[in-house]
């Protein structure tokens, strides 16, 4: 389906639907930031036999608003001081209001997880239920990461791109040329089955990567992309929340799922068995699964 933009907060937002109109809107964050919705769209629009599903590209990704010029969008400018997690929790809620008629159902996946909990922390009574997939609430992980025997045997495979690669300081550089570079060099960290590989290029083939967040990140001006004390949030918004991860993911252990799922009663776990980051790459039907016993009818 060709996507939209639509105008909220200041900024133009890039949008696909899929779904009747008439049914519970699903608002699906993705992650990065400095990628763009595509990876997630063959199996969230799946979801569309019991959800009006939206996707969208985060501001300063994609085809929405960008900080510079891109040949990927028509939307306007914005400024770096415009990338915040916050912002883009506002961003949620104004489409929860704009196609959810006030309220409704938000996946975050990985950074986009984060963001989700600041909906809920900014605006508790906008969302019902919560999908927290291949996230984290908690920063303090490294050393559970570190002890990770997956994580031991796939780190020689992986060059280690980072912030510091020439591309990032290089202006002539192609839009997004660091993000797509780091993204297909942790491709044996992100996704379990490395039989698959050439297919999962594939998709980051289709990704339209940005650096536009890569300032904010690198001095300091970018708050954290989770609430304070999420846990905390979320046992006080008393809703559904389901948390959906990989059991060997290599980005945020396991581990931190169990941990939240402990700290907030009533919440539903879901752990994905052969599958690492890109759990709904690596084994799609699960993942669905967790999510359509998840979601009423």
């Amino acid at each position: 389906m060709v996507g939209e933009l639509v105008s909220v907060n200041g900024v133009e937002l890039y949008l696909r639907h899929f779904g009747e109109p008439g049914l519970p809107v699903l608002v699906v964050v993705h992650g990065g930031p400095g990628w763009d919705h595509t990876y997630l769209l063959p199996q969230v629009s799946q979801l569309a036999e019991r959800r009006h599903v939206v996707l969208f590209d985060l501001r300063g990704c994609g085809r929405s608003s960008r900080v510079r010029p891109a040949r990927s969008t028509t939307a306007q400018l914005i400024n770096a001081e415009m990338l915040q997690p916050d912002l883009i929790a506002d961003d949620i809620a104004a489409l929860l209001d704009l196609l959810g008629g006030g309220s409704g159902d938000v996946l975050g996946f990985s950074y986009g997880g984060m963001v989700a909990m600041r909906v809920v922390d900014q605006y508790p009574g906008l969302v019902d239920r919560l999908i927290l997939a291949s996230t984290t609430a908690y920063r303090d992980f490294a050393e559970e990461l570190r002890a990770s025997a997956d994580y031991a045997a796939r780190t020689p495979l992986v060059a280690g791109i980072d912030f510091g690669h020439p591309l990032a300081a290089d202006p002539d550089a192609q839009d997004g040329a660091l993000a797509r570079a780091m993204a297909f060099d942790s491709v044996p960290y992100d996704i379990w089955r490395l039989d698959r590989r050439d297919e999962w290029e594939a998709v980051l083939r289709q990704v339209l990567f940005s650096d536009d967040w890569n300032e904010p990140y690198t001095t300091g001006a970018l708050r954290p992309g989770a609430p304070a004390e999420p846990a905390r949030v979320l046992r006080e918004w008393g809703r559904p929340v389901l948390i959906l991860h990989g059991v060997h993911d290599m980005g945020f252990p396991v581990g931190v799922a169990r941990r939240l799922h402990a700290a907030v009663p009533g919440s539903t776990l879901a752990e994905v068995p052969d599958a690492a980051h890109m759990a709904h790459f690596d084994n799609p039907d699960q993942w669905l699964s967790a999510i359509g016993d998840f979601l009423p009818e």
